[in-house]
């Protein structure tokens, strides 16, 4: 069929044909130089033929088309890196920027004309018939190849996409192109002389039957129709046919145009399958969804009905959206929708909505932009959060409860007196809980009369109430220790809003303070607003009046003990004063006795004497303990040399050995008392000729070691760690025995220090002890 083919050069024969064509076509030479490109084509990329003329296609393209990866890959087809192309671009010409259209690129690789390259630029098909019939009609004008040339005809058809067949008159096919094939799954030598019949379903063949019928009336129609392929699959096509009339007017057949269309359909279907999904969802969400378009709600889900009170859509569809927005959020509903609108990410939202019932309703939601109907709208996300905010006020009442607890349970501990406790507290609980007036009183003798009343905004007449109220001789309700409460929405009864009205309180609280299991007195707390007191409410006011009632005990315990200790000081002051006096005066008359007397007399006299002198010592130790316990802690630099040789001298009669290092230590004027106890313990309890040898080393900056060692009996081991504590373990049974080392204890510690007993020879507790201890040296106070 090639032999009558034309030659290279008389390519611009087609131009005719090209116009006919409903696509921009452009066919450039294997020199890479444009040959030929129809008007269509000028449109699009929006130049003149005078330009296109022997132009440079690198530079069209470059100048024309929109995208560097579009432009890339056609650039690559043009550069013969690429044997064909297919791309989405979108053109532009004097800065006007067109709408998308496909670009097909293919090499022509057989026939007459080798080598020639064809670029084809169509609108991008839409999924409706409408669109895809503007596609398939730019086949119709192929009929006019048939009068043309037949290889330009080829040249032409085998390079479209779309599918090309010829029928004739009674539906046989005469014609079919490559891409016919492809679809189809037949080879082209096959489907020439096939009945189209055979091609599509039972419901197809009836389509194209009724078709081939109403030819003679030049119809020109497009199917949605099912072809068969070889394999047995089907394939989703769109037909678009146009009837062939030769020049006596008769109808020989019919050209179709076939586009491959089963992946849109798939993906239709995904669609369709995807909304019903979606919808579905909304339906079924337990979340309310609406949706409002132009400033009115077009769309509701139950769960939004139910949370707005609807019982049918028509009570909220169409309504303008601000209309369900309380007045007090509109201005930023408004903000909010334009934002959407615009696409941008807003944040989730705490309102108010405005139910059909005209009650306020608290939510929480976000909007987000997109198209309903093919229009901007706004979906809108919502759940009620009554539940939550109910939560989140009985949790704030009650850390707003803990807090005043709180507060009254650390007034109670710190008051002072009576008097204090019951002011703050009243000050405290009007303070935190917003009621409107309170008084806090005590009842007098009998509960006839009030004392130390302390109030705050009550009306007259709040004592005469009081009185009443705790009054035995009346059998006042608050006489037995149970609270009582004037309430209008409880108590409607003609006396309780008599009495009400006179106070100026919608309701009022009356509590017991009960000490002792006696009533005290009475809290009086009144609200004007709130004719009720809920049971968290009441449950608070009377923890509140048990710890009040219990500071108040606790107040006077303590001064019930400061009484006792100071009775009990005043008894220790005489005891511990008398008793010294009398033992130094007996201390006399025995040194007196021991002079004139001789022989066995004189033994049992200084055994007398040895008694006065422990309890001369007892006295000391006991005289000592109560300044330390009583002496406020004020520390300050003591010459640690001068006081031990100040001890030294207490003890004439004992051999003892000191190793000096002046130094000053922190301590204050009970430091001796240290050196008393040890130094007369060693002396006391060692045999006769012992010795005692007292050291003093800096072990580092801050710290010096004393040492008082003797050559006495020496400490078991299994005693050195209670010798210390000995006094208040045994619990005084062995009368005064381990008071001294107490004393020591308890100074060191004063001091910062610490105080231990240990081997005077390591492993050799028969040659003797060790006591050390610590001291800070002076200017390296830590605490200050």
């Amino acid at each position: 069929m090639h032999e009558h083919a034309p030659a290279y050069g008389n390519i611009t024969a087609f131009a005719a044909v090209l116009e006919t064509l409903e696509e921009g076509v452009l066919v450039i030479g294997p020199d890479n130089q444009i040959a030929c490109a129809n008007g269509k084509l000028q449109r699009i990329l929006g130049t003149d033929r005078a330009a296109l003329s022997g132009a440079d296609p690198d530079w069209l393209i470059r100048r024309t088309i929109v995208g560097e990866s579009c432009r890339a890959e056609i650039l690559a087809f043009l550069a013969g890196r690429l044997r064909s192309a297919d791309v989405i671009c979108r053109p532009q010409a004097a800065g006007d920027e067109k709408e998308r259209v496909r670009c097909s690129c293919r090499v022509v690789d057989e026939g007459p004309l080798p080598g020639m390259r064809v670029i084809r630029l169509s609108p991008v098909p839409s999924p409706s018939a409408g669109d895809s019939v503007t596609g398939a009609s730019a086949m119709t004008g192929i009929e006019e190849l048939l009068q043309g040339s037949e290889n330009g005809y080829r040249f032409l058809v085998e390079n479209l996409n779309e599918g090309i067949g010829l029928i004739d008159r009674v539906g046989v096919a005469v014609f079919a192109n490559k891409r016919i094939a492809d679809i189809t799954g037949y080879p082209v030598n096959e489907l020439i002389g096939m009945p189209v019949g055979a091609l599509v379903d039972e419901e197809g063949a009836e389509c194209l039957g009724a078709y081939l019928q109403s030819l003679s009336q030049n119809s020109h129609e497009v199917f949605e129709i099912n072809l068969i392929r070889k394999d047995g699959a089907r394939i989703h096509t769109l037909m678009a046919t146009t009837p062939i009339i030769d020049a006596d007017g008769v109808c020989q057949g019919f050209l179709a145009g076939i586009q491959d269309i089963t992946p849109l359909k798939q993906l239709e279907v995904q669609l369709r399958e995807s909304e019903e999904k979606y919808r579905s969802l909304v339906e079924h969400s337990a979340e309310a969804i609406l949706i409002h378009q132009a400033g009115r709600i077009v769309y509701i889900n139950p769960a939004g009905m139910k949370m707005l009170g609807a019982s049918r859509p028509e009570e909220i569809v169409g309504k303008a959206i601000l209309d369900i927005a309380h007045p007090t959020f509109r201005d930023t509903i408004r903000s909010v929708i334009a934002r959407d609108l615009e696409g941008e990410e807003t944040p989730i939202l705490e309102l108010l909505l405005v139910r059909v019932d005209g009650t306020a309703i608290p939510v929480e939601g976000r909007g987000t932009g997109l198209l309903y109907s093919g229009k901007p709208a706004v979906q809108v996300v919502m759940r009620d959060i009554t539940h939550r905010k109910q939560a989140e006020e009985r949790l704030q009442a009650s850390n707003q409860y803990l807090m005043l607890l709180n507060r009254i349970i650390g007034t109670s501990a710190s008051a002072r007196s009576p008097g204090e406790l019951l002011e703050t507290a009243l000050n405290q609980i009007l303070d935190l809980l917003n009621y409107d007036g309170g008084a806090v009183c005590r009842a007098g003798a009998g509960r006839r009369r009030i004392t130390l009343p302390y109030e705050r905004n009550m009306p007259d007449g709040y004592l005469e109430l009081a009185e009443s109220l705790m009054s035995e001789s009346c059998a006042g309700p608050l006489a037995g220790g149970l609270p009582y409460y004037l309430e209008q929405n409880r108590d409607p009864s003609t006396s309780a809003s008599r009495l009400l009205r006179e106070l100026g309180f919608a309701a009022l609280a009356c509590i017991p303070l009960v000490v002792e299991s006696d009533v005290f007195g009475a809290l009086l707390i009144g609200s004007r607003d709130r004719g009720s007191f809920s049971p968290e409410e009441r449950g608070l006011l009377e923890a509140v009046g048990r710890e009040i009632g219990a500071g108040i005990l606790r107040g006077l315990l303590y001064q019930r003990l400061e009484a006792a200790n100071r009775e009990a000081n005043l008894y220790l002051d005489i005891l511990t004063h008398d008793i010294k006096n009398a033992d130094n005066v007996a201390n006399i008359y025995a040194d007196l006795l021991i002079d004139e007397l001789d022989g066995e007399v004189v033994r049992h006299a200084r055994k007398l004497k040895e008694g006065i002198k422990k309890s001369i010592e007892i006295t000391a130790n006991v005289t000592t303990i109560r300044k330390i316990h009583e002496s406020q802690v004020i520390l300050a630099p003591v010459d640690l040399h001068a006081v031990i040789l100040g001890e030294v001298k207490h003890f004439p009669d004992l051999r003892i050995h000191y190793d000096s290092l002046p130094v000053e230590v922190l301590a204050d004027g009970l430091l001796p008392e240290v050196f008393t106890n040890l130094i007369g313990n060693a002396a006391k309890h060692g045999r006769p000729g012992v010795e005692v040898m007292v050291t003093v080393e800096e072990t580092d900056e801050e710290t010096v070691l004393v040492t008082v060692a003797d050559t006495g009996p020496g400490i078991p081991d299994d005693v050195k760690e209670s010798l210390f504590y000995r006094f208040e373990r045994e619990g005084g049974r062995r009368g005064s025995q381990g008071l001294g080392l107490s004393i020591c204890r308890m100074l060191t510690a004063r001091y910062g220090g610490r105080v231990w007993v240990e081997d005077r020879v390591a492993g050799r507790p028969e040659e003797g002890a060790a006591f050390r201890f610590t001291l800070r040296k002076a200017g390296c106070d830590r605490s200050a």
